[in-house]
């Protein structure tokens, strides 16, 4: 190359930043001028693996290829069915000293569905079960989406269970509503769009008793916060609590002698109180 002729530089235009959705095939452009007899790589950063030098690739992964146009001045990275592992960042390089670099971070989307009521749902019988369902990083609207039961499909159009599906943002959104719910309604629940991967969430409906329990389970709880930002220590009761409040005293020097003699009976009646 002459003096007279003009460096290699990469253009400006170039992307930082490429998005691609997993399973679609995407291209990583490098956009470079007055290029002459200089050479135009690809690298993947994370194992500094050389993946195209001009024409040819060079890795065993057959997803990569090297793309380039005669009379064109991009060169391009395709990979074929990307994957989240792909996520990471590719670097450009043009053969010069010292060498002319630019950094491409790839961001593999992979469709999902989630329920927004999270994994877990407890409700008491004959309770309005109401369940959302929204499909994420798609890049298109699902074509159905479908509910199941314990593998079962929910179908929609019967007295107790309506099911919506709409579009929102191009996203897609499905409902499940089911009126007077009972314990035989419980169990896993999912959400099966046609183009992501399903959501689940275990339904449990309880009867008059169990919501009881649960409830009394909770109230038996001894809970000792500190004014703090320290974490918030849970003790059960009623022993703990008790074994806390004598060391309190002990250290302090003030707790009178009957107490220790009083301290076990309480405790045995308050268990045998529970218990009943």
């Amino acid at each position: 190359m002459s003096e007279l002729d003009p460096e290699p530089s990469i253009d400006p235009s170039t992307p930082r930043r490429v998005r691609a959705f997993a399973g679609t095939t995407v291209f990583m452009p490098c956009i470079v001028n007055n290029l002459g007899q200089r050479s135009v790589s690809w690298v993947r950063h994370h194992d500094i693996h050389v993946l195209t030098v001009g024409r040819f690739t060079f890795t065993s992964d057959g997803r990569f290829e090297a793309h380039h146009d005669d009379g064109s001045n991009e060169w391009l990275l395709r990979l074929r069915s990307p994957a989240i592992s792909d996520s990471g960042i590719y670097e450009c390089q043009i053969n010069t000293k010292p060498t002319i670099t630019h950094l491409t971070t790839l961001h593999v989307l992979e469709p999902h569905a989630v329920v927004t009521a999270g994994r877990e749902l407890f409700l008491d019988t004959g309770s309005t079960l109401r369940l959302t369902c929204r499909v994420r990083d798609a890049p298109a609207p699902a074509e159905h989406l479908l509910w199941y039961h314990e593998k079962k499909e929910t179908r929609k159009g019967t007295e107790e269970v309506e099911v919506s599906v709409w579009e929102e943002k191009h996203s897609t959104i499905s409902s499940l509503t089911l009126r007077d719910a009972q314990v035989h309604d419980s169990g896993l629940y999912t959400c099966s769009p046609s183009n992501a991967k399903p959501a689940s969430i275990m339904v449990h409906v309880l009867s008059g008793e169990q919501s009881a329990a649960m409830q009394t389970s909770a109230a038996s709880r001894c809970v000792l916060c500190r004014a703090s930002r320290t974490p918030t220590h849970v003790y059960p009761t009623p022993l703990p609590c008790l074994l806390l409040l004598l060391a309190s005293f002990l250290l302090g020097g003030r707790l009178p002698m009957f107490v220790l003699f009083l301290l076990p009976v309480v405790t045995l009646g308050v268990f045998m109180q529970l218990a009943s």
